[in-house]
């Protein structure tokens, strides 16, 4: 739990920063030794350089967004395993860590199959469930909100999701569409709405079920918690992240559809935009409350439907950047870093990046073109990228090894760089990915 100082009110964005920074990397670990604890040290201390943008000894090889998966799958486990036996990934992850000695921690995501199974998620399938054992997790795509609801959704975007999309999307959750719009329980008598849905069966058998998902996910969450504890303890740090997205891809990815929403940019415009601009607060405090539960850092963009082959620049700057800009900057005011995590490519949107403040963003580049990115953002802003996902698959030692000399040829001398690949793969060698880590030790 991130605790702010008594001063916060009177210190700038980046001296928020720096208190956020110094929370993270000075938390408690518990390590199995001196030597641990002396390589975790030496691997944060060397990481909040580089998210300082100041002189450091080399950059790092972070290989969380790439190899979070191959990291078990080469000991055997499959993607069944990563969302039902969370413990079955303890051993495989700490013996990466133990043999490779990377600079950062690298896990897959905790996907919490049994607690999905009871809510009857409907926008994900997963091993073990509709997939085949050995694949792990794929989305749905589906109409959630219908283009004549728009105007609801933007009016209360919170009261739209709790009764309408979530109990769409997990049935299991259908009585939550009994509830009460709770700002109007002012007087003593709104008591009565606000409380005839816990009196009914449907709710009771809802709430049940909620709390037996609930126990089932402290289960998984403790699990977790340990594995993670214990690589942290051998000597291993983490980045510090919570999972956002933009206003647009909350929109496009979860309620319209990636269809419906690219039409609506032309038979909508107008409502598409005031739903964007109504969950920009929303998303706002959600982000902060979420990053003070955490003492996380960074909040951490997985960027879909501005990249350059989904729109125009024109319709970049009309529907998407506005309102994201809108949040970052607001991020940026609490002292939360935005790391972008840029799947396919953003040439185009260059520029667009640059108007935001210095030592606000990270930004980590699948498919962008690098030369330009050293050229117009490593001033300002930490860098990351983009060792490609199909090189790790496909391509030979020599083909990672070359392209990875590459890039630390130009970024090398960049203050503020971390090598990553450009986005996550299951399946590579450990030729490989010694190749990945040892680049930035030349």
């Amino acid at each position: 739990m991130f605790v702010r100082p008594d001063n916060w009110n009177e210190l700038s964005p980046l001296e928020r920063r720096k208190v956020r920074l110094d929370a993270w990397q000075n938390a408690p670990v518990e390590f199995v030794s001196p030597e641990a604890e002396a390589n975790y040290k030496e691997r944060i201390g060397r990481l909040r350089k580089i998210y300082d943008m100041e002189p450091h000894d080399r950059p790092i090889a972070d290989p969380f967004m790439g190899a979070g998966e191959y990291v078990v799958r080469r000991k055997g486990i499959t993607g069944k395993d990563m969302c039902y036996n969370h413990e079955k990934l303890r051993e495989p992850l700490l013996e990466f860590h133990n043999e490779f000695q990377p600079d950062t921690s690298a896990m897959p995501l905790p996907y919490p199959g049994k607690v999905m199974d009871m809510l009857d998620y409907k926008t994900y399938i997963w091993g073990g469930q509709k997939l085949p054992d050995n694949l792990t997790i794929q989305a749905v795509e589906g109409e959630h909100m219908t283009g004549d609801e728009y105007r609801e959704f933007a009016a209360d975007p919170t009261n739209f999701w709790l009764k309408k999309y979530l109990p769409r999307v997990m049935p299991t959750l259908a009585p939550l569409a009994m509830l009460t719009e709770f700002p109007r329980v002012s007087e003593n008598v709104d008591i009565i709405d606000m409380m005839v849905p816990f009196g009914l069966l449907p709710f009771q058998e809802m709430l049940k079920t909620m709390m037996e998902a609930g126990n089932e996910l402290m289960k998984m969450l403790a699990v977790v918690g340990q594995t993670t504890g214990m690589i942290a303890g051998s000597g291993f740090p983490s980045m510090g992240m919570n999972i956002v997205k933009t206003p647009f891809d909350y929109l496009g990815d979860t309620l319209r559809g990636t269809k419906g929403i690219l039409t609506d940019m032309f038979r909508r415009p107008d409502d598409l935009l005031a739903a964007c601009e109504a969950y920009v607060p929303v998303l706002i405090n959600a982000i902060v409350n979420a990053s003070d539960r955490n003492s996380a850092p960074a909040a951490f963009y997985v960027l879909h439907k501005g990249a350059d082959a989904f729109m125009s620049q024109a319709q970049f700057e009309k529907f998407y950047w506005p309102t994201w800009k809108q949040v970052m900057l607001a991020l940026y005011e609490e002292g939360i870093t935005s790391y972008l995590f840029i799947e396919g490519s953003y040439n185009n949107r260059l520029e667009n990046l640059a108007e935001m403040p210095e030592k606000s963003l990270l930004c980590h580049f699948d498919q962008t073109k690098m030369g330009p990115v050293k050229e117009l953002l490593s001033d300002k802003f930490i860098i990351a990228g983009n060792v490609p996902a199909s090189l790790m698959a496909t391509g030979t030692t020599d083909e990672v090894r070359a392209y990875c000399d590459n890039l630390m040829d130009m970024f090398g001398d960049t203050p503020g760089y971390i090598l990553t690949h450009g986005c996550y793969f299951e399946n590579t060698t450990d030729e490989k990915m010694r190749v990945f880590i040892d680049a930035v030790k030349k």
